[in-house]
């Protein structure tokens, strides 16, 4: 895609969003020097601070690693970094998807066992909101807007347990997740996340923990199938 003119509205984040998707799309591939903050802040016709930032924020999820004398370079992945190397399947590499699958498991599952105990008529109804969006996408022939609302509800989910870690982490993983979704839809189709949301929207309204975790973890396995 190459660098584009940032428009002047959120353009820290506008920013931040282009020069980590040039990273994560491998246009700009492990161990390439990136250009030097006065070549972006020209490129982007934004300022050196604004370029520092995004930068700044590229190095804590551990995108880039600046070298002094020499500039800033694309980071080898390495998953096993810290939580915030949990980036797009694509730049973290082969063995990716069952992880993120596997960790997915993990989390989500005993995330929908907290929000089963914690969640409000209000939670229930942004359930509902979404699942309803869903369904419209289904039913315009809009996968993209369906994928979209699929990791929302997701995260609502992780949300309603009010555990700022946990809200923490799916907030690091949306990219992976957003980009999974993509795929397990293209190849299954809608029927199978409107149906388990359905599902677990119930099992959480009737604080059934253990079978808004049953219902999860087959939500799950069965995504991780088609891959």
């Amino acid at each position: 895609m190459g660098i584009q003119p940032v428009k002047k509205v959120n353009v820290g984040e506008q920013v931040f969003r282009q020069l980590k998707e040039m990273i994560l799309k491998g246009e700009w591939p492990a161990e390439k020097k990136i250009p030097s903050e006065n070549e972006l802040a020209e490129m982007l016709h934004v300022s050196r601070i604004t370029v520092r930032q995004a930068l700044q924020k590229l190095n804590a999820l551990g995108l880039i690693e600046t070298r002094p004398g020499e500039g800033s370079f694309v980071k080898q992945p390495d998953a096993g970094d810290n939580m915030n190397a949990l980036i797009p399947v694509m730049y973290l590499g082969n063995q990716s998807p069952k992880e993120v699958f596997e960790f997915r498991q993990i989390i989500e599952t005993e995330s929908v066992r907290l929000a089963a105990k914690r969640v409000s008529r209000q939670d229930i109804q942004a359930l509902r909101d979404t699942l309803q969006k869903m369904i419209w996408c289904r039913d315009h022939s809009d996968p993209k807007g369906f994928s979209e609302s699929d990791l929302q509800f997701h995260l609502q989910i992780a949300q309603i347990t009010k555990n700022s870690l946990i809200i923490r982490i799916n907030s690091i993983l949306q990219d992976v997740l957003g980009r999974s979704m993509d795929e397990v839809i293209s190849k299954m189709g809608c029927e199978n996340g409107i149906y388990y949301h359905e599902q677990i929207i119930k099992a959480v309204e009737a604080h059934d923990e253990e079978k808004a975790v049953q219902l999860m973890k087959e939500h799950i396995e069965k995504n991780y199938k088609f891959f």
